[in-house]
């Protein structure tokens, strides 16, 4: 099962982990994981080429987790917080469609 851990400080997100593996189908075909990992990484490289983020992350197979910079312009950090409400809805949309494959912890 994939866990999804979204970490906030004053309502906002300011993090994001996810762990594991759906185990819903073998590598390679396993659609529960790579959408998961098309979201997640679509976060990643957006905040990363659309604000010009450095970001503190760690990829590796079967995890990730980000944690955006605290210090942000108040402009920067409302755009970094849709892209990162917006990944979110689509994480929770899935959960509900593979409830046993994927959990999403919104903290």
């Amino acid at each position: 099962m994939i866990h999804v851990r979204v970490k906030r400080t004053g309502g906002h997100i300011t993090g994001l982990q996810v762990k594991g593996h759906s185990g819903s189908a073998p590598k390679g075909e396993d659609i529960v994981c790579a959408g998961v990992s098309a979201l997640v990484q679509t976060l990643y490289f957006s905040l990363q080429k659309l604000l010009q983020l450095e970001l503190a992350a760690e990829i590796r197979d079967g995890y990730f987790d980000l944690d955006m910079p605290q210090d942000l312009p108040e402009s920067v950090r409302e755009k970094a917080a849709l892209l990162a409400e917006g990944t979110l809805v689509g994480l929770v949309s899935m959960e509900k469609s593979y409830p046993e494959y994927l959990q999403v912890h919104d903290e």
